[in-house]
């Protein structure tokens, strides 16, 4: 794509009117010098959004999203800056400027090899709907794909002859070297032959809706199940991602996307009305695919098969789009099952359950890794540990590492202490120190883990002090707070009195970045840290009392702390 100078682009940007473009998908009414309407970056039902004629600029004070025309179009159609400002230079027949006349050359030819494509789809398009591709639209049936779904796919049908494309492009009066350039034609002992014969197929295009290539699928045995255009100047697998052209509106609406591996996968989840998703065309997830979509959102579902191919497929899918700042969770299936049966077997509301189950991405790779090992007897918990240390150690923000140990402590059932111990080891850090109260001699030291727990429910009470009657309806008091700084804002939150200190440590906690766990997780884990602290207390009285040698006294001080051991674990089940 060309670079382009300030002034060229100055010069497209003068030659629009921002009014007319976002009167496009918004309905403004003048207000003063202003035009106003409903936001369409969010929700809302009072319109906040204001456009500026004269400062050809938009913003709205309500997500505070603001910019310029280019912005706008980038924002609503999903583009590059540079496919926003080509297209309004199109849309007002201002002359785009290549590099060099090379880069012009070249992208006139990719632009030939779109158009093969096209012509190539429009043709087994066609073909699916004669008498020909009979066969072809009884399997589809037999899939869950009915016409209406196969039509809005743009589905077609290669037929069994040898050069039945060939012969539909010389109709068209097409270049055939260009045809083959495209992968979809090559040459025989006799001429031009179809690459793809007797397949069902699966036109691919990039998120602008151009043509690129295609998937064929066989309907016919002994032949290879599927079969991809070839890498071309325009198809390059590991910059494409299937389905993004229908489905990147409601990514952005959803501020998340489904990642599925095939074609139909991507179908029949669109048929049971999810419509956030694409395929990553059987082929390894790559950075460039993590970076297309942290343009149009924030977090991502993977959804690949459950059995082994697809469970490695999730494990190196989503280090990259964590990578690409993306938030992601997996939701899991069974061995056998894959996203395309299960929505066709389940049906809408199951797929939406099972989409909503999605866990965090690590939890996913601590249980899985767990899940390999026998880990009720002592050889495999080592084994299973040792693997889990080298996945913590790698984590690189300490907060999640932390978190994290925590959960896969609870999970292969060891001391979260000992586990943190194991993991600053491969660190190459020293064992971690308590951390002491100086103000208040009655609170206990606090554990590196257990300190985070703290923090989180500190922040949230921060953001949403209505939350203090779950923490008291589970009976927390703020001796359950043992780390000083939060055991004085949990003070200055429940008495409401004023303390200057408390305050300057609320703010440095409101100021933290990252999102935090729900409130819902965060209250559990911070509830399991104060059952291990009661446990502790009881093992620690127990082992007083094997010491003790009086008779009577020792009998009923085992009772009473037994049952309290039991009152713990009831509570906890």
């Amino acid at each position: 794509m060309a670079r382009f100078s300030d002034e060229w682009i100055e010069q497209v940007k003068s030659s629009v009117d921002i009014v007319e473009v976002v009167g496009r998908r918004v309905e403004l009414k003048q207000s003063g010098q202003n035009y106003v309407g409903l936001c369409p970056f969010h929700s809302e039902k009072t319109p906040s959004f204001s456009v500026n004629p004269e400062r050809q600029f938009y913003h709205c004070f309500g997500c505070q999203t603001g910019g310029n025309v280019i912005n706008f179009i980038m924002e609503t159609e999903h583009l590059s800056f540079p496919e926003a400002v080509t297209k309004l230079a199109e849309e007002q027949g201002i002359p785009v400027p290549a590099v060099s006349a090379q880069e012009q050359q070249k992208e006139a030819r990719r632009e030939q090899l779109r158009k093969a494509n096209e012509l190539a789809a429009r043709y087994f398009y066609r073909n699916l709907r004669l008498p020909t591709g009979e066969e072809a639209r009884a399997y589809l049936q037999n899939r869950g794909i009915d016409d209406a779904l196969a039509r809005d796919f743009y589905l077609g049908y290669a037929s069994p002859n040898w050069d039945g494309l060939v012969q539909f492009l010389e109709s068209e009066g097409f270049d055939l070297q260009i045809a083959q350039a495209a992968g979809l034609i090559s040459q025989g002992k006799r001429g031009y032959i179809d690459r793809f014969r007797g397949r069902i197929m699966f036109p691919i295009c990039d998120h602008l809706g151009r043509f690129l290539g295609f998937g064929g699928r066989s309907t016919r045995q002994g032949q290879p199940k599927y079969l991809n255009t070839g890498q071309t100047e325009v198809f390059n697998k590991s910059y494409i991602l299937y389905g993004l052209n229908w489905s990147k509106d409601e990514i952005k609406a959803r501020d998340q996307v489904v990642i599925v591996e095939g074609y139909t996968d991507l179908i029949s989840l669109f048929a049971a009305g999810t419509r956030n998703v694409v395929a990553s065309l059987g082929t390894a997830f790559t950075p460039a695919h993590g970076k297309l979509l942290k343009r149009f959102c924030n977090s991502a579902i993977i959804a690949f098969d459950g059995d082994s191919a697809g469970q490695k497929a999730t494990l190196r899918g989503m280090e990259i789009l964590h990578e690409a700042d993306l938030q992601v969770r997996v939701a899991a299936l069974s061995d056998g099952q894959d996203p395309d049966s299960y929505a066709r077997a389940f049906g809408e509301t199951k797929v939406k359950e099972w989409l909503e189950s999605a866990r965090p991405f690590r939890e996913y790779q601590i249980d899985r890794i767990i899940s390999q090992h026998d880990v009720e007897t002592r050889e495999g918990k080592l084994r299973a540990s040792t693997e889990l240390v080298t996945l913590l150690a790698g984590l690189s923000s300490s907060l999640e590492r932390d978190e994290y140990t925590g959960y896969a402590a609870q999970r292969l059932g060891v001391l979260e202490r000992s586990l943190t111990e194991e993991v600053r080891e491969k660190l190459g850090i020293d064992r971690a120190k308590p951390v002491h109260n100086t103000r208040n001699a009655n609170l206990a030291p606090v554990e590196a883990g257990e300190e985070l727990r703290e923090r989180e429910i500190i922040r949230w009470l921060l953001q949403k002090p209505s939350h203090l009657k779950d923490i008291q309806a589970y009976g927390i008091t703020a001796n359950d707070f043992r780390h000083p700084d939060y055991h004085r804002v949990y003070v200055s939150l429940t008495e409401n009195g004023s303390d200057p200190e408390g305050t300057a440590i609320a703010s440095r906690l409101l100021s933290l970045p990252g999102p935090m766990p729900s409130w819902e997780d965060c209250l559990r884990s911070f509830s399991l840290v104060l059952t291990r602290r009661r446990l502790q207390k009881i093992e620690e009285k127990l082992s007083l009392l094997e010491n003790d040698r009086r008779g009577f006294d020792i009998r009923m001080g085992l009772y009473q702390l037994l049952k309290e051991y039991y009152d713990v674990f009831i509570s906890q089940t």
